[in-house]
């Protein structure tokens, strides 16, 4: 086999299993190198650069900026703030809105309005303004990630994910993050020109801020498989973040297990990528699991191939958890609705009242509703391999006088992969799971088919 194919095949894998092993859609992490990517975005420095070009001799001003401050983004973006205000003042005044001018907003807010207009104009509306990138941001698309953080201004992702809504500025730390089809923008976003990160106040501020976002944060990134895509390895933008969540979540040896960094190459992978990312901040290190590729679609698919939200709609999935929690937290302790109390208690004790009180139907789909390969329950049950699983199934036939194998039931069903009658695969389910860990613990169970 091709060493590239099977690098690749071999990571797929990997991602499959991490899903599998949280039963929950990833988290996107994503940073500039996406819409650089699929529409050709200004880099940080580039936006500075074309800001710069904006204003009277703009060009030779930008090299002095730049040379002045010694390429400090951040020094660079204050001192354009401070030139875009005098502008605006004066001979570019009738480029601003007149509501900028109230004396009760910040002088940096003509900088910030440009910047915004600027990437407004640049960002496509629809994925049929990216044509050489259709297939590609398809599969992105149907990744339907729980969430998506970003340090991006531009609104890009929610051309992408359709229905999902931006979170922004102080609204991300007041945000219930057991909701569904969000994208975070922790450094602001393009409708928003005030909350966008820019300056050295607006830095200075959010690292004050930063420890709250991270904690906020730190539910997604301890419960579900995190995907960091756009970033390079020392983007301190994800070593600020990834140090406050590794202080909680890594393992003795530094480890955030359940995160993966994608590396993007333009040539060819390597026969042994590394299969981990170094990185270290304040004198500590930690480590996340890596992916190199020059082709992204197959991690793409990868990430969407335990997805069983093709036609999901998030605004309504959102509207259903908000009520949810508002009941629980709320209604129901207050009084201030009438509880049927012996519904509630069948929602509890059965899994699948809950979809039918909603009027959701279950799939019927033999790769969902039993998602793993003996193999995969032995791994999760803390066994080292199928044959050992296997002699549970064997225990429990002789036991319990059924043999789950004989039938497609809740436990087990029988896929066909060919024309063969040799040719099919054994599929298990969670209840499998289940009922398998309760025999290896001794507890009293039955069986239902």
């Amino acid at each position: 086999m091709d060493e590239t194919v099977s690098y690749r095949q071999k990571a797929s894998d990997a991602i499959r299993d991490l899903l599998m092993e949280f039963e929950c859609q990833p988290i996107l992490f994503v940073g500039s190198g996406l819409p650089q990517r699929y529409f050709g975005a200004p880099t940080w420095r580039t936006l500075l650069r074309m800001l710069a070009e904006a204003l009277p001799d703009g060009k030779q001003n930008f090299d002095y900026l730049r040379q002045k401050f010694d390429d400090d983004p951040v020094a660079i973006g204050s001192e354009l703030s401070l030139q875009y205000f005098e502008w605006a003042w004066n001979a570019g005044k009738d480029r601003f809105p007149e509501e900028l001018f109230d004396s009760g907003v910040g002088k940096d807010c003509f900088l910030k309005f440009a910047a915004c207009e600027l990437l407004t104009s640049m960002t496509p509306n629809s994925l049929d303004a990216m044509p050489d990138h259709t297939k590609e941001l398809s599969s992105l698309s149907d990744i339907k990630p729980h969430a998506v953080i970003t340090t991006n201004y531009d609104m890009f992702l929610e051309t992408v994910f359709d229905g999902y809504a931006p979170i922004t500025g102080q609204t991300i730390l007041r945000y219930n993050t057991n909701s569904f089809g969000e994208i975070f923008h922790i450094h602001g976003d393009s409708s928003s020109p005030s909350t966008i990160v820019l300056t050295k106040d607006d830095y200075d501020e959010w690292k004050e801020k930063k420890k709250y976002v991270s904690a906020k944060l730190l539910t997604y990134f301890a419960e579900h498989p995190v995907f960091i895509f756009g970033y390079g390895l020392g983007d301190e933008n994800v070593k600020a973040i990834m140090r406050d969540i590794g202080e909680l979540v890594a393992d003795e040896d530094g480890l955030i297990r359940n995160v993966y960094q994608i590396f993007w190459q333009s040539a060819p992978v390597g026969k042994h990528p590394p299969d981990q990312a170094v990185f270290g901040v304040d004198g500590k290190e930690f480590r996340t699991r890596a992916i190199y590729t020059n082709e992204l679609k197959w991690i793409y698919d990868a990430l969407k191939s335990q997805s069983a939200l093709s036609s999901i709609n998030p605004k309504l999935v959102r509207a259903l958890a908000a009520r949810t929690m508002r009941l629980i937290r709320h209604d129901i302790p207050s009084g201030s609705v009438a509880v049927d109390y012996d519904v509630l208690e069948r929602v509890a004790q059965n899994q699948d009242e809950l979809p039918k009180l909603l009027g959701i139907t279950t799939i019927d789909n033999p790769n969902q509703s039993h998602p793993f390969t003996l193999s995969q329950v032995a791994t999760r049950i803390g066994l080292k391999n199928s044959q050992a699983a296997n002699k549970i199934v064997n225990a429990i036939k002789l036991s319990k006088g059924v043999d789950l194998r004989s039938t497609d039931n809740k436990y087990h069903c029988k896929i066909k992969t060919g024309t063969k009658a040799s040719s099919f695969s054994r599929k298990w389910s969670h209840n499998a799971v289940a009922l398998f860990k309760s025999h290896m613990d001794g507890d009293d169970y039955e069986i239902t088919i």
